[in-house]
């Protein structure tokens, strides 16, 4: 009787050698693994095990144990914590999905801050509008970088792909970007339904007729940035919209730096706190786009909804080049520093 158990147990562990090893996996990974059976699944991790007919002939316990990691290999493989234990890589969509609700939870909610005080006289102020921007990377970050790596702009996309094409191959680079112009350009579109009727009220309380040369003026910043000559002629603003967009992306580069000691959960919110300190500081002098996303995006859908040509006035396209410009140029000084 205990002859005819031990040759079935024999039996099922060699059916159990064969199903392991097609997927991948050997038997004496399994044997070396079993530390865990009964509540994880089994970590292939050494090549020293002993063979199993040995282990079979020499007690049956080693063999039953055996059996039961092939049993719990056998079912969904998952974590102390209830997680799986290997995820998946996310397909191509799901990454572009993630860069365009990022980009929109950016632009939304930050270019509202704007909306709100241009067009409702809302009492917040300039470090109101550099705190919402701020918040908002934040949350946006949070919520897309385990699926996409959270770029959310393409001077970041950009600056990844030429200094680090570990972590943006080149084949990413059309995708995301693509994607962060339709999210921000969705967001833009719902910033305008709901402020649609205010900023029609700001125009008339500023005798502003829409579509002509200076109408700009009812739609700069809440929508595209137009340059402020009182403060700085074009080349002034172009040079701060590459060195701002440079620091911001030094500072991502530093922060996301597994080597450094910003802790991972904390990542997020110093990103926000660099964006919000960078605006604070410098948004009178050129607006502080560093985001193309952010700017084309918006000034596209104006260019729509009735300003035409007067959406891009001179000096529209800083906002496009210039981040671009300083985000490479802040990655590759991250680079050469570090």
């Amino acid at each position: 009787m205990a002859s005819r158990l031990l040759t079935s147990v024999i039996g099922r562990c060699r059916t159990a050698s064969g199903l392991i090893s097609s997927r991948g996996r050997g038997v004496r990974e399994i044997l070396q693994s079993t530390r865990h059976v009964g509540t994880t699944t089994a970590a292939a991790s050494g090549s020293h095990g002993v063979p199993l007919a040995r282990t079979v002939l020499g007690g049956t316990a080693t063999v039953a144990i055996a059996f039961t990691s092939w049993v719990a290999y056998s079912q969904p493989t998952t974590c102390e914590d209830g997680q799986d234990a290997e995820k998946r890589e996310p397909t191509l969509l799901q990454k572009c999905a993630a860069e365009a609700l990022g980009t929109g939870i950016i632009v939304g909610p930050g270019c509202a801050v704007i909306c709100a005080i241009k067009y409702c006289n809302a009492p917040i102020g300039l470090f109101g509008i550099a705190a919402g921007f701020g918040v908002a990377v934040t949350l946006a970050v949070y919520a897309t970088r385990d699926v996409s790596g959270a770029h959310l702009n393409p001077a970041v996309t950009c600056a990844l792909a030429v200094n680090n094409p570990n972590a943006c191959p080149s084949s990413l680079v059309l995708p995301y970007v693509a994607a962060q112009f339709f999210g921000a350009t969705v967001a833009s579109a719902v910033n305008y339904a709901f402020y649609g009727q205010a900023i029609r009220a700001f125009e008339s309380a500023q005798n502003i007729v829409r579509g002509t040369a200076a109408s700009f003026a009812s739609f700069d910043s809440a929508f595209g940035i137009v340059p402020n000559k009182t403060f700085a002629r074009l080349p002034r603003v172009l040079g701060a919209e590459i060195a701002l967009t440079s620091a911001l992306v030094y500072m991502i580069f530093t922060i996301t730096d597994g080597r450094k000691t910003v802790p991972d959960a904390a990542a997020p919110a110093v990103v926000g706190a660099t964006v919000t300190s960078l605006i604070a500081g410098f948004a009178p002098i050129s607006g502080v786009g560093m985001n193309p996303a952010r700017d084309l995006a918006p000034r596209i859908v104006t260019a729509l909804a009735g300003w035409g040509a007067a959406a891009f006035p001179a000096g529209w396209w800083i906002y496009s080049v210039g981040p671009v410009v300083g985000g490479v140029l802040g990655g590759l000084a991250y680079t050469m520093l570090n």
